[in-house]
């Protein structure tokens, strides 16, 4: 088995969104894609800073009521729904904005005077939800204060109540962090409000929500050491070439600069007298006076196609209805940094014969039967044991009757085989809980067949080899249920395998 080395099938080298390139402006507007991001940075090396990282993020995250001119997200629905299907789908940097409300206790959400069917409860509990099942991941978020403090216009908010002061928002906020349902979720030293954080690493603040600047409160000594001081935010830029001639422009910074963290606006609104946050970020259709027209891209579309042929660090790009292309085309700007160890859906085979998630450290065990005739039950994961019962023992075999197609049957020490539930002859998805069966010789049964992919894993030890177990029916890969990956008899899943 340890020697195994063996190419990918054809089909299964057909790429996903996860892993392809974007090439129309509905790739890059618009368009978040599939749900199948949510752990993206477990491919990222966690000594890497999150000043040295390439995050995708959106500008005004929750704005999705009021018009066209308040509208800056893809809508998936209100109470912070959005923002877990932005979560899914790869974004890792948040743009709050927040009203003062409930006499003084609480924050809505806002984008100007419209309130968007949110408030921060909503904000931290679907962040918290996502981070305690994907705990690789880490969130960056800019919180603002955004209404006035007096004098608010027509279009503005205002607190209530109307005497609420940036000390006031600041203990608001200081009373939400110190929630008991909220313990651990904060990178505490980003929250202190006596000084600036130090820009950390990523291996610091896996698992956790990091503010990186607090805004519109007076002398904020909240966040991260410079976030806002190489950041791009002409909102107000005449047209679509401006703005992106501004984007270019600090993306570039960004990626010749050695260190520093770099913030990215790609967003504009100049509503009533001219573009919508839609127009800037999608662009339009011109037509000409003889009829004819000219589809015009948007920034979105120039910012996908630009990344598309370049590398390097771009910082923490903020987004007014990205699409999953131009996503893609951030994520992947973090390729200098990769690494491929330290991943749930990678395994390392030892030679006593146990299969060990390089993520967790724990062994792949055959668990207790269905019944007493004793042809299936639950595969499971426990702690390694110096000794490892025949339960905890697995062996790669090629079948000798029926696959033609150099598939590996992964057979438990009683002789059963790791199986894909058969979920009534539909591919089950990612989460499903592994069987062991009796192993099928009558017929080819992908359910049982995996291909077995050869990677890399740095350790303590050195670079060493390790695997990915792809399923033949499903095309998803061997993984641990993150959620109960620090318990005996956790389970042991598919899930969507890492694109490295």
């Amino acid at each position: 088995m340890t020697t195994v080395s063996l190419a990918l099938g054809a089909a299964l080298l057909m790429p996903t969104a996860a892993g392809a390139a974007g090439s129309t402006n509905r790739d890059a507007f618009d368009n978040l894609g599939q749900p199948d991001r949510a752990e993206w940075m477990s491919g990222v090396a966690s000594e890497t800073r999150l000043s040295a990282m390439s995050i995708p993020g959106t500008h005004d995250t929750l704005s999705l009521h009021g018009g066209a001119a308040v509208q800056t997200q893809e809508d998936y629905g209100d109470s912070a729904q959005t923002l877990a299907a932005q979560y899914e789908r790869g974004i890792r940097a948040l743009d709050i904005r927040v009203r003062v409300v409930n006499d003084g206790q609480d924050f809505a959400i806002h984008h100007a005077a419209f309130y968007q069917n949110a408030n921060f409860d909503d904000v931290l509990e679907k962040t918290q939800s996502f981070l305690k099942k994907h705990p690789t991941e880490t969130v960056v978020m800019r919180l603002k204060s955004e209404c006035p403090y007096s004098g608010a216009q027509l279009h503005e908010c205002k607190h209530v109540p109307g005497t609420t002061t940036p000390q006031n928002v600041r203990d608001i906020f200081a009373a939400y962090a110190k929630k008991e349902k909220y313990a651990n979720l904060f990178w505490a030293p980003s929250i202190t409000g006596s000084r600036p954080a130090t820009i950390p690493k990523l291996g610091e603040v896996r698992g956790k929500l990091v503010l990186g600047s607090f805004d519109s409160v007076e002398n904020s000594n909240y966040g991260l050491a410079g976030f806002n001081d190489r950041n791009e935010d002409h909102y107000k830029a005449s047209d679509i070439t401006e703005k992106w001639n501004y984007v270019k422009k600090n993306v570039d910074e960004a990626m010749s600069a050695a260190s520093n963290m770099y913030v990215t606006y790609t967003s504009a609104n100049k509503v009533p007298a001219g573009g919508s946050p839609r127009h800037y970020a999608g662009g339009y259709t011109k037509v000409w006076d003889n009829g004819t027209t000219e589809e015009v891209p948007g920034v979105n579309y120039h910012l996908m196609k630009y990344l598309n042929k370049t590398q390097g660090r771009v910082g923490i790009i903020m987004m007014d209805f990205p699409g999953w292309g131009l996503v893609n085309a951030i994520i992947d700007h973090n390729k200098g940094d990769a690494r491929s160890s330290g991943n749930r859906m990678v395994w390392q085979v030892k030679g006593d014969k146990t299969y060990v998630n390089t993520l967790y450290g724990r062994c792949m065990v055959r668990g207790p039967e269905f019944d007493d005739s004793k042809s299936g039950g639950s595969v499971t994961q426990r702690e390694c044991q110096s000794s490892p019962p025949s339960s905890h023992q697995w062996g790669a075999e090629k079948p000798s009757s029926f696959d033609d197609k150099g598939h590996f049957w992964i057979k438990a020490s009683n002789g059963k085989c790791l199986t894909v539930p058969y979920n009534n002859g539909t591919p089950p998805g990612s989460g499903t809980q592994m069987f062991w069966w009796d192993c099928e010789t009558r017929w080819f049964s992908g359910s049982q067949m995996w291909n077995i992919v050869p990677v890399k894993v740095t350790t303590s030890n050195g670079e060493q080899q390790a695997y990915k177990f792809v399923n033949n029916w499903t095309g998803l890969c061997l993984s641990m249920d993150p959620a109960t990956a620090d318990k005996s008899g956790g389970k042991v899943t598919q899930e969507t395998c890492p694109s490295k």
